[in-house]
């Protein structure tokens, strides 16, 4: 008799035998994963917030806390998989201990942890580390300082820089003993380049104490960490100083004997357009009628430059060495008068019959001048619509001579009428 031989195909066409065999395969894995997640395991959270509360008093009187924003916490907890798979730093409340906390002042917090849900399914198993965190407690304050450029770089012979900065002040903000502590800001840079034209960079912020050492930002707020810095680059050129008179004699000639100027010239920084057209520069101005035959000393005499330029020398101002005692004086009456500027809807009488003025020259001038060689101008250009018996100032012009004149102030009466 021929056995019946098993036959697979006809096998998994049974139905009942399909049944048994997925209860089987249902049964081992509901026992594999029962088994895998009934086992505890441990698990480590990290960069869970820490949080710290003032007691109410001192945070009613206005006081805060200070400390690191990124400085975190870690924990290791335990429990099964299936519950630490969804686990995260939202799950556990790290706080540190204020209850000591009574005044301003640095501390240092001692820190716990604890579930966020006290009914949730694991255990923290491990102490907070850090186990502890320093803070200070303190009142806000807010404050404006200046920026002091210190940008470092190098410039190309026969060229001149300088710096500006995006802004001229920052506002600083954090505890009042951090604040207290900055003596200086500073926006710092350095260049590697030779510069011969001009560029901009980005300045760091540095705080530094009154001792010179950089202070920690870590908690204080600043309203910006960089600025932009600006390098104006613009050629040299030495020029000359030279002095500027007013009323000077045309033909009067002061030798170096007579006049000094220190220094007698100086280092401007400007466009190329302008430095080409400029070999020197004036002195304020001396008004010979202010002068007599004396030495003068002028200590501070400014200097004027081109608007576009800027003076690099070390002196902003010169002195000028007059020297007139060399000079004669005499007196004359003058009794010839001229008006000018008058409106042509005015006229004038002058009732100043003579006046006596003070001629400064060389002896020889003066003995060749003579009273009708000086002419008194009397100025009515500021008359503004006056009418009567006024003083006018007076100028005086000399025939015969191109180095001599006329020291002093001077008024004239005269009567000005409508015509």
């Amino acid at each position: 008799m021929k056995k019946k031989k098993l036959s697979l195909n006809k096998l998994f066409q049974n139905n009942k035998f399909l049944i048994i065999l997925a209860l089987v395969i249902s049964t081992i894995t509901w026992v594999y994963m029962s088994m895998g997640t009934t086992n505890d395991t441990t698990v480590t959270i990290s960069n869970i917030p820490i949080q710290i509360e003032l007691p109410d008093q001192l945070d009613n009187n206005g006081l805060q806390v200070f400390r690191d924003a990124e400085q975190t916490a870690t924990v290791t907890v335990t429990g099964s998989r299936a519950v630490l798979g969804s686990i995260g730093t939202k799950d556990i409340t790290v706080t540190g201990a204020t209850n000591g906390i009574d005044s301003a002042g640095t501390y240092q917090l001692s820190l716990s942890a604890v579930k966020a849900n006290p009914s949730a399914n694991f255990q923290i198993i491990s102490t907070v580390t850090p186990s502890n965190v320093n803070v200070i407690v303190d009142y806000q304050r807010e404050t404006s300082f200046p920026i002091q450029e210190n940008v470092v770089y190098k410039v190309a012979d026969g060229y001149y820089a300088s710096t500006s900065l995006a802004s001229k002040n920052i506002t600083i903000s954090g505890p009042q003993t951090e604040i207290a502590k900055i003596a200086k800001v500073s926006a710092s840079a350095e260049l590697d380049s030779t510069l011969n034209a001009p560029t901009t960079t980005t300045a760091n912020i540095v705080l530094y104490d009154k001792a010179g050492n950089k202070i920690s930002t870590e908690l204080l707020t600043m309203e910006f960490t960089d600025v932009e810095a600006t390098i104006s680059v613009l050629p040299e050129k030495t020029v000359n100083v030279i002095p500027e008179f007013i009323n000077k004699p045309k033909g009067l000639d002061l030798n170096d004997d007579m006049l000094t100027v220190e220094p007698s010239n100086i280092l401007l920084a400007g466009p190329k357009e302008v430095l080409d057209k400029t070999d020197s520069v004036k002195l304020e101005s001396i008004d010979f009628a202010t002068l007599s035959n004396k030495r003068y000393e002028y200590d501070t005499q400014g200097i004027n430059i081109p608007s576009d330029c800027k003076n690099i020398s070390n002196s902003t101002s010169a002195k000028l060495v007059l020297d007139l005692s060399g000079l004669s004086k005499k007196t004359f009456t003058v009794d010839s008068f001229k008006v000018s500027g008058l409106s042509s809807k005015y006229k004038a009488d002058v009732t100043q019959t003579s006046m006596n003025v003070t001629v400064i020259g060389s002896e020889k001038e003066l003995k060749s001048l003579k009273s009708s060689d000086i002419e008194g101008v009397i100025d009515t250009s500021d008359q503004s619509g006056t009418v009567g018996s006024v003083q006018m100032p007076v100028t005086f012009k000399l025939s015969g001579t191109d180095t001599c004149w006329v020291s002093g102030s001077y008024k004239a009466n005269i009567t000005i009428s409508e015509k």
